[in-house]
């Protein structure tokens, strides 16, 4: 400017100017909603003249390269910024250019381009569409549902559509939330499974043998079986079964019963199928021997077992007061008709009594053991009997009924119903949790294994937490009880998981408790704690594939997480793989075999629309792997 002042001062004046020249009289561009581009123009004189000036715009999504320019030949770049436009979308602006040679404006449109659910069965337009497509090619309809222009879709939807989506679309997508999708709109039934048998017997056996159950399905959609058992001796069960596993509606669920871990009597084990809606449960029982008639002790056994869950069912509040009293009275006829009236089922009858609240009926039953004597392999029944005579009010000296009992237990230090009885009655253990806590581990270390001391253990630290100060075999083993139960609080789950998290050897049975707690108390620290655990073991075993999977989308940072996630990946189909997975494999892949590697460029490869950086960011290297594989023949 100042020099063109000083032509002025002189008297050097141009009538005559030539026209800025542009390389496009209208720039359009075409951006996609959410994302930026860029682009180029080039200004000129038709005389080559040097011209100076300055830019400036009138919308801020249009930004020039600068704001300033001199030359003969101006080559312009501008950026152009598509966040928060709507598909669809159209803006006409201007930019305007102050120059040495005069002012001109610039015409400029941005506009964004309509998402289109494009798909093998060509352009998608309503839901119906939408869940035809599903049921043809599932994994399609997953792609479809993930992209932004799958919102198009729902803007005519008055109903529940869009928070459904909204909802679904939070955490990272999965196939199961597309079922979950077209569940919720009743664009389909939800798929059940059933089996052909629900019970299976082998007798004589006389090496370990192959069995089988089908599993049927119904209808269509995304289906993913967790499968586990129960009993040792039951192998060979796959841990998950999904959608491609089945032919047609059926799957063949194959299993071994490995005969060397049969014993020498009758052995029960469960096959149990998960789906995201059903439980189902294939029973079996296995023997070396040939099948007898009616086992009157193992009918006892099973009537026994049923008194024993609808106790604990109800101590764990599954079940109210009633449900457990008639369950167990209705356990207890069915043991009186098959001759089984033994002294420890009539006491329990007037235990449930006095719980009801019916003394003189519990006296009644009492009356009958007045006479009775007492050998020493009796105690226990004595202790308890006592017990339920002083709380009844049949026998009045509590202190001498207490002494009587503890004599009792000295002289039967293994014996938990005295136990359970004193930590009721004794002041000095109703007084003291962790004196409870020490004899119930006391107990455990002779031997003694019952669901009824893990429970009274539980009923301690739910209400004191802090009296869990370290791990063992015994602490496991009672919350491995708590986390099948349900009866473990959220406080406890993350005490547990710290606990855990200083612990140098792998405990299958500590990894069970962990995942069981996770089910009931989901967070980032026990999954932490899950992961760092089975670290410690065979980290490549293909069943923590699911832990690691969860840990990658939680964001949580953990040595080696992303090679051992790759490691544990089925790769027999495809899936798109998370970012932080192609982000950190793209600069560190050296660790990973030539199978991986394919696995992983072509996923990228399949995305390569939705996610071009990444494909970008890989391409170099995929060459280079190409070229090595075609030369290796």
């Amino acid at each position: 400017m100042k020099t063109r002042i000083n032509e002025l001062l002189r008297g050097e004046f141009e009538y005559e100017t030539p026209e800025l020249l542009f390389s496009q009289e209208k720039v359009f561009v075409t951006v996609r909603p959410g994302e930026t581009t860029k682009g180029e123009i080039f200004l000129g004189t038709d005389d080559d003249r040097k011209i100076r000036g300055y830019i400036t715009s009138s919308d801020r999504r249009l930004v020039p390269g600068f704001s300033s320019f001199s030359g003969t030949t101006i080559r312009l770049p501008y950026g152009v910024d598509g966040i928060g436009m709507a598909p669809g979308e159209k803006r006409t602006e201007w930019l305007c250019f102050t120059t040495s040679v005069g002012e001109y404006r610039l015409p400029f449109v941005i506009e964004t381009a309509r998402e289109k659910a494009d798909t093998s069965l060509g352009e998608i337009t309503e839901l119906r569409e939408f869940a035809e497509l599903a049921r043809q090619n599932f994994r399609e309809a997953h792609r479809v549902f993930t992209t932004p222009g799958f919102k198009n879709l729902l803007k005519k939807c008055k109903g529940p559509e869009l928070s459904v989506y909204a909802g679904l679309t939070e955490a990272p997508v999965t196939y199961r939330n597309v079922e979950e999708f077209l569940v919720a709109l009743k664009l389909k039934e939800r798929v059940t499974i059933s089996l052909t048998d629900y019970r299976r017997e082998l007798y004589e056996i006389g090496e370990s043998v192959s069995d089988s159950v089908t599993v049927t399905r119904s209808g269509w959609g995304h289906l993913r079986l967790e499968i586990e058992t129960e009993g040792d001796f039951i192998e060979g069960v796959r841990s998950v079964v999904s959608d491609d596993d089945f032919i047609g509606s059926t799957y063949t669920l194959d299993y071994v019963i490995n005969r060397d871990k049969l014993g020498s009597g009758n052995r029960f084990g469960k096959i149990i199928i998960r789906s995201p809606y059903q439980t189902l449960t294939f029973e079996i029982e296995a023997s070396r021997k040939i099948k007898s008639g009616p086992d009157i002790r193992m009918s006892e056994k099973k009537r026994r077992l049923g008194i024993c869950k609808d106790y604990i069912d109800y101590r764990t509040k599954k079940a109210d007061i009633s449900a457990w009293i008639v369950g167990s009275r209705y356990e207890l006829n069915r043991l009186k008709e098959s001759g089984c009236d033994y002294p420890e089922y009539i006491l329990y009858e007037s235990y449930l009594f006095l719980q009801e609240g019916k003394i003189t009926e519990a006296k009644n039953l009492l009356v009958t053991f007045r006479d009775r004597s007492y050998a020493k392999e009796d105690l226990e029944i004595a202790g308890v009997y006592l017990y339920l005579c002083t709380v009844s009010g049949l026998y009045k000296d509590r202190q001498g009924a207490l002494q009587k009992i503890r004599g009792f237990y000295r002289q039967k230090e293994d014996s938990l119903w005295l136990l359970l009885v004193l930590i009721t009655f004794d002041p000095e253990f109703t007084s003291s949790p962790a004196a409870v806590l020490t004899a119930l581990e006391e107990l455990f270390n002779r031997g003694v294994r019952s669901p009824f001391m893990y429970l009274a253990a539980l009923d301690r630290i739910r209400k004191d937490e802090s009296l869990l100060r370290r791990l063992n075999v015994f602490w496991t083993q009672v919350f491995l009880f708590g986390v099948r139960n349900d009866y473990i609080t959220e406080e406890l789950a993350m005490r547990f998981a710290y606990l855990v998290s200083y612990e140098r050897q792998y405990s299958e049975c500590l990894y069970r408790a962990l995942a069981g707690s996770y089910r009931l108390y989901p967070s980032d620290d026990t999954l932490e704690a899950i992961c760092r655990h089975i670290m410690i073991d065979n980290p490549r075993r293909r069943e923590y594939f699911q832990w690691y999977d969860l840990a990658v989308h939680k964001g949580l940072r953990l040595t080696r997480l992303y090679e051992y996630y790759m490691e544990t990946l089925d790769i027999s189909y495809r899936k798109p793989l998370p970012k932080p997975i192609l982000m950190y494999f793209n600069y560190n892949n050296s660790s990973m075999g030539d199978a991986r590697k394919a696995y992983i460029y072509a996923s990228v490869t399949e995305n390569r629309e939705a996610d071009p950086a990444s494909y970008n960011a890989y391409r170099e290297a995929m060459e280079a792997f190409t070229r090595e594989r075609l030369a290796e023949k």
